[in-house]
């Protein structure tokens, strides 16, 4: 219990801060109720990470305090890694076609990769410039160091969406060009609803500037995409 003690719980339904999530008695352990709104204060202590994941997907706000705030993050980061590969891949393939010249194809991939990582890092220094923007005093309470790594998780959890991209590399041959072209649409807006949830229920934002930080998150991840399209241009001019 003592490593327990050094981290910094919230709960997950409300967001308040926790000094424990479990209390060990004589014969048994029990969780540990929220001093503010009463309910359990981490009711994901004792669940699979794979149910855990899904709710994510869905967007319940608890699942991501627990995954940012009280889990332990290291398999998320090996699944972001899954990620990577897989919205790699999905963008290769999408501009690329097919990949008849498999050496073309190849180096193609690597460069989305490259690409990808380029953005994920692109979208956290947007997101840590709108933390200092608009709370300054949080993010000097915490740190920067800590802060930035926060806000990495976000981006990490926010990039679980592309999971959905799935469909479209299993049945990319049975479906039309509006098709393909409505599911990325899909996908991205999950990430953007992804990335708004999981920024403001970590507590590094304003809470009484709430509708101002959606809508700058909102901002930062448009200029993310337009930073990409510009990218994936000069990308494609470079691979011809």
């Amino acid at each position: 219990m003592s490593s327990e003690n050094r981290k910094n719980y919230v709960c997950v339904s409300c967001g308040n801060p926790a000094r424990e999530l479990i209390k060990k008695y004589s014969n048994t352990v029990k969780p540990t109720h929220c001093d503010k709104c009463n309910q359990i204060t981490d009711k994901y202590i004792e669940v699979e990470e794979f149910i855990i994941l899904i709710d994510a997907l869905l967007l319940v706000s608890a699942a991501f305090r627990h995954m940012i705030c009280n889990g332990n993050f290291k398999l998320y980061w090996k699944i972001s890694l899954v990620v990577l590969l897989l919205e790699s891949f999905a963008l290769c393939r999408q501009k690329r076609g097919d990949g008849s010249n498999t050496a073309l194809h190849e180096k193609g991939f690597y460069m989305c990769t490259l690409q990808n990582i380029g953005e994920y890092l692109f979208i956290t220094l947007l997101l840590l410039f709108i933390t200092a923007l608009l709370n300054m005093r949080q993010l000097a309470k915490i740190g920067l160091a800590s802060v930035t790594l926060i806000i990495l998780k976000v981006v990490a959890i926010s990039n679980f969406s592309k999971f959905f991209l799935l469909p479209i590399l299993v049945w990319r041959s049975n479906t039309t060009d509006f098709g393909r072209n409505l599911h990325y649409i899909l996908v991205t807006g999950h990430h953007l609803c992804s990335l708004i949830m999981a920024y403001n229920v970590v507590g590094i934002s304003n809470s009484h500037l709430r509708w101002l930080t959606i809508f700058l998150v909102i901002c930062a991840f448009a200029t993310k995409e337009y930073v990409r399209y510009l990218a994936a241009f000069e990308m494609e001019l470079y691979l011809l």
